[in-house]
């Protein structure tokens, strides 16, 4: 997956102008796909929230990030829209498969009368005009999984300027009077080490394997994870390699590890967990407490192997997007909220598993298991996300 964590604290807390009133029929976007909610028309719009969602939760501020609370618009319905960037892996497609199950939940749908959604590739201009196309559209808020940090600014300013919400997640928009949307990737890592060092008894050899060398994203985690191991000085890091969250050569870099390492007790791993996992079954060593991804392939090894191995399981969840989704609708109600919001990470042990909910065996082992984000509301099932997937 394309992932950007930058942390902005000290913005001034900021009340926006009221939103543009209204909403108009879509057109034909290109690559876009739009889905016009008739449903919602005639769906009351004050819903129930899902079971389980809990806004403080939900919106966790990100360190001394100011609050934002702009005018309401009213209680929908919204025109919405969804500007995502990359579409070439996985994670980016079930990212919006998942966003337009989440805008057809009863919770949300009365809040949508237009979903607009368009994959522009890593092409900033092109992304620049598919979101004119969609202010043309009648967005009331758009949601943005940006190309480029800095090159959407000129867009997104003037969105504002009209009163547009805008929302980013994932690879976020570094614009003033905005809302982010990410998880903390400095806690990932500290979650991960911190695994090793309880199943280690703060005692043993750690391989690290890290993902895409000169991201922010690897950076922050291998940030957490070097936090534990100075308060653990029983705990040896033997070896670090690069991954690039990728399973094959995950797989061969264990593997090299591996015949340089006699001893080797737990694995912090960023992504490729999976492969990683293969190798020392390849190399016929014992299985050690593992720290990793969320992919569907190393969840459903956690659960073969359940008799042989601990592990903690953290994803990157595609859920991100519905998230936004939820947030940028709070925006248009006049909810407040922090500028910059952390997620809750979707995590499992071992013994948290449990089949059709957070792993699943019939599935294809790139499946991003963490569909689920109770606490903002997202609690999607794998055949409400595969019912879109059969629609594409």
């Amino acid at each position: 997956m394309d992932e950007l964590m930058r942390r902005r604290t000290g913005r001034r807390t900021f009340v926006g102008r009221s939103l543009l009133g209204g909403t108009a029929a879509l057109g034909v976007l290109g690559a876009s796909r739009g889905i016009t909610a008739a449903r919602a028309q005639d769906a009351s719009p004050a819903a129930s929230p899902a079971a389980g969602f809990d806004a403080a939760q939900c919106y966790q501020p990100f360190g001394d990030t100011s609050m934002v609370k702009y005018d309401a618009v009213g209680e929908g319905p919204f025109n919405i829209a969804l500007s995502n960037s990359y579409i070439g892996n996985v994670w980016r497609t079930q990212m919006i498969n998942m966003a337009e199950a989440f805008v057809a939940t009863p919770d949300i749908a009365p809040f949508v009368s237009d979903f607009q959604v368009n994959s522009a590739g890593n092409d900033v201009n092109a992304q620049i005009t598919a979101i004119e196309n969609m202010i043309s559209n009648g967005a009331q808020a758009i949601i943005i999984n940006a190309a480029d940090q800095t090159g959407l600014n000129t867009v997104v300013q003037r969105a504002r300027q009209d009163g547009i919400v805008i929302v980013s997640f994932d690879n976020i928009v570094d614009v003033e009077d905005t809302v982010t949307i990410n998880e903390d990737q400095v806690e990932m890592g500290r979650l991960w080490a911190q695994f090793l060092v309880d199943q280690l008894g703060g005692q043993g050899n750690v391989l690290m394997i890290n993902g895409v060398a000169g991201t922010g994203v690897d950076a922050q985690r291998r940030e957490g994870a070097a936090e534990v191991w100075a308060a653990n000085t029983g705990i040896t890091v033997v070896a670090e390699v690069n991954g690039d969250w990728d399973p094959g050569l995950a797989q061969t870099v264990t593997a090299n590890a591996l015949a340089a390492n006699a001893q080797i007790d737990g694995v912090w791993c960023q992504g490729g967990t999976d492969g990683a996992v293969r190798a020392f079954i390849d190399a016929g060593r014992p299985l050690v407490p593992f720290a990793g991804e969320a992919e569907n392939g190393f969840r459903k090894q956690m659960l073969q192997y359940a008799d042989q191995f601990q592990a903690l399981s953290i994803g990157q969840t595609p859920g991100m997007g519905s998230v936004a989704i939820r947030a940028a609708i709070d925006l248009l109600r006049g909810v407040e909220m922090p500028a910059d919001i952390a997620i809750p990470l979707p995590m499992a042990t071992t013994a948290e598993l449990e089949e059709g909910v957070n792993v699943f065996p019939e599935q294809p082992d790139n499946f991003f298991t963490p569909i689920q984000v109770p606490a903002c509301g997202v609690t999607l099932t794998f055949e409400e996300i595969d019912a879109q997937a059969q629609n594409d």
